[in-house]
C-alpha cells in the first residue's frame, strides 16, 4: 500500500514516527502539528502504535475520534472511569474531572498511549489544556496516561508538558516527489519522463502527498491528458477545488519551466559551442532592446535563429531542430505549456 511505503520506508516519515516513538516510549505526551491535511493517518496511527508495541508492550494504544465531545475532562473521565469511579468525583471535593483523573491510581488511563484524532479547531486550546492539567496533577504521583494529540492546521501554546513535533520541520515537497518516483520506478520509459511526470503530479496536488500519489499511479496518461485525467481523479476521490483547468495548467507550465527549459538552455548553449567561431564573424549585432550582443555565448536562442536562418551556418537538420527548439521556448516564455507530444518530438523528456 502507498500510505505504508510513505510511513514504513520513505526516509524522512519514517524518521518523523521513529522520534515521536523514543519520546512516548520515555512517558512524554506530544502534540503533533500537521499545516496540511495529515496523509494516510489510519497507517500513521497503526505502524506508531506497532512501533510502540515494539518498545515497550506494558500499554495499550487506544485512537479516539474526538470530534463530537464537547468536554474533554468530562469525555475522558466517562472514558477511563468505571461507573463505581465516577461516582467517587465531587466536583467540589476533586476539583476538575482532569484532576481527578490525574490522581487516580485505578483507571486504565494509566496504562494507555492516547491518541486523539479529529480535533475541531475551536476546540484545539481546550483539547491541549486538558491534557495538561491532567498531566500537572500526575506529576511524581504514579503511572500516568501518555497522549498523542494531533492538530491538522491548527497550532496552540506550548508546555513543557507537551513535546511538539512538527511535522513539517521533518517532510518536505522533495519527500513528495520521492514517494511518486518510487511509484513509477518499474514504469518503461526515460528518467527524465519519470521525473517530469512526478513533478507534474506533485504540482497539481500542490504537494499533498495522497492526491499526488493517486495522480502519479495514472502514469504516462497524466501527462499525456493532464487535465482530464486530474479531473477524474479529483472526482473519483472527491476533492474540491476551484477552477481545475488553470491550476492543471500552472502545474503543467512551472514542471516544464524547472524541467524542460533548461534542456533547451543547453541546446542553445552545445549549439553556440560548436559553432563559435563561426557565429563570431556576424557579431556584434543588436538585440530588441537595441543593446550590442557581441560576444556569441550571449546570443539568446532567437538571435542564434536569426543568425543561423540568413547565413547557413549549420546543417539543415541542426537548423530544423534549433526552429523547433526557439519556437518551444517562445511558448513557455508566454507562460504556455508544451504538448506531450511536442515535447517527445524533440525530446525534452
Amino acid at each position: 500500500m502507498t500510505g505504508e511505503l510513505w510511513w514504513r520506508r520513505l526516509a524522512n516519515s519514517a524518521r518523523f514516527l521513529d522520534d515521536l516513538k523514543d519520546t512516548l516510549a520515555d512517558d512524554k505526551s506530544v502534540l503533533l502539528l500537521f499545516d496540511t491535511d495529515i496523509p494516510w493517518l489510519d497507517i500513521m496511527t497503526e505502524t506508531l502504535e506497532q512501533k510502540l508495541a515494539d518498545a515497550n508492550d506494558n500499554r495499550t494504544f487506544d485512537v479516539l475520534d474526538v470530534s463530537k465531545a464537547d468536554d474533554p475532562g468530562s469525555y475522558l473521565m466517562k472514558r477511563y472511569c468505571s461507573k463505581e469511579e465516577q461516582k467517587k468525583y465531587w466536583p467540589t471535593t476533586h476539583g476538575s474531572p482532569e484532576r481527578f483523573l490525574g490522581q487516580n491510581k485505578v483507571t486504565p488511563l494509566n496504562k494507555r498511549y492516547v491518541c486523539l484524532t479529529d480535533i475541531k479547531p475551536d476546540d484545539a486550546s481546550k483539547w491541549a489544556s486538558s491534557v495538561v492539567e491532567y498531566l500537572e496533577n500526575c506529576e511524581d504521583v504514579h503511572e500516568h496516561g501518555v497522549f498523542i494529540i494531533i492538530l491538522d492546521g491548527m497550532n496552540v501554546p506550548g508546555s513543557k508538558h507537551l513535546t511538539t513535533f512538527r511535522y513539517n520541520d521533518y517532510v518536505t515537497d522533495y519527500d513528495c516527489m520521492m514517494l511518486c518516483l518510487t511509484l513509477v520506478s518499474d514504469l518503461k520509459c526515460s528518467r527524465a519522463e519519470k521525473m517530469y511526470l512526478c513533478e507534474v503530479a506533485s504540482n497539481i496536488a500542490h504537494n499533498n502527498v495522497e492526491l499526488a500519489a493517486m495522480l502519479a499511479s495514472r502514469r504516462t496518461n497524466l501527462i499525456q491528458n493532464p487535465y482530464n485525467v486530474s479531473a477524474k481523479v479529483f472526482e473519483e476521490n472527491e476533492v474540491k477545488v476551484t477552477n481545475l483547468k488553470e491550476r492543471v495548467r500552472m502545474a503543467v507550465w512551472e514542471a516544464q519551466i524547472k524541467l524542460v527549459f533548461p534542456k533547451i538552455e543547453n541546446f542553445r548553449a552545445d549549439l553556440i559551442r560548436k559553432y563559435e567561431s563561426k557565429i563570431s564573424r556576424f557579431l556584434p549585432i543588436k538585440s530588441s532592446n537595441n543593446d550590442v550582443v557581441d560576444k556569441a555565448t550571449d546570443l539568446e536562442i532567437g538571435q542564434l535563429y536569426f543568425i543561423c536562418r540568413s547565413q547557413k551556418i549549420i546543417d539543415l537538420p541542426e537548423f530544423e531542430m534549433l526552429k523547433k527548439m526557439r519556437d518551444a521556448r517562445n511558448t513557455l516564455a508566454h507562460w504556455e505549456a508544451l504538448s506531450y507530444d511536442r515535447l517527445t518530438e524533440i525530446n525534452l523528456i
